[in-house]
């Protein structure tokens, strides 16, 4: 019996968290309101608060459920565990960094841009938020990942960087960041110039991996 309340408890909780990620492509993530999330629910405002108590918890559960999307942290750990070569890993970790971008441009990449840039305004939001996260991060990850990764091999000397390590990682998470950015804005709200159009995240993602290689001497 036990077992069936559970998951009673964790459909309930789903339900929600779905009705959240409907308003929150609709309207503008920090406009939100737990009214607004009861309405889409259809429940009843103490059937909500009885999952959920704060607008914050929502947008952690939200968070949590977009870094759920394809485990990509057991991916990751999966190609740094393999006997594959340095500049074959690089290129794994890459591909996940793309996938999981791809897979998630359409669905999550508008809640979470517009959460991060909320948060970066707001920091006592933000501590809020991350105290309620359960899921680890997978873009943070990713980036550690692939700085153990460079760093481990430039000592051993298998890579010869034409440049310090620490400028190339620099340089390969604030192009990440740019790419999330700038896709995101073109993609979700069909911000562009003249000169570009759409932006294609594989092609960037697939360019930055070339030139990084290329950094790393290889």
């Amino acid at each position: 019996m036990p077992k069936v309340k559970d998951e009673y408890l964790i459909e309930k909780k789903k339900e929600i968290v779905k009705a959240a990620f409907e308003v929150c492509k609709r309207k503008p993530v920090c406009n939100v309101t737990m009214s607004d999330i009861v309405a889409e629910t259809g429940m009843s405002q103490g059937g909500v608060y009885k999952y959920f108590n704060n607008i914050y918890s929502v947008y952690a559960a939200l968070i949590d459920e977009a870094n759920r999307v394809g485990d990509q942290i057991g991916r990751i750990d999966e190609v740094m565990d393999s006997d594959s070569a340095p500049e074959d890993k690089l290129r794994q970790l890459f591909g996940i960094a793309e996938s999981f971008f791809s897979d998630m441009l359409i669905s999550y990449n508008k809640i979470l841009f517009e959460l991060g840039t909320f948060c970066v305004q707001n920091p006592e939001y933000d501590k809020r938020i991350s105290s309620e996260t359960k899921e680890t991060a997978v873009f943070p990850y990713l980036a550690g990942r692939l700085a153990e990764l460079i760093v481990t091999q430039c000592k051993a000397g298998y890579f010869s960087p034409v440049v310090p390590a620490p400028d190339i990682l620099s340089f390969v998470v604030a192009s990440f960041d740019g790419i999330i950015r700038d896709v995101t804005m073109n993609r979700c709200y069909n911000i562009s110039s003249s000169e570009m159009n759409k932006l294609d995240e594989k092609k960037l993602i697939g360019c930055l991996y070339i030139s990084t290689l290329k950094l790393l001497g290889k």
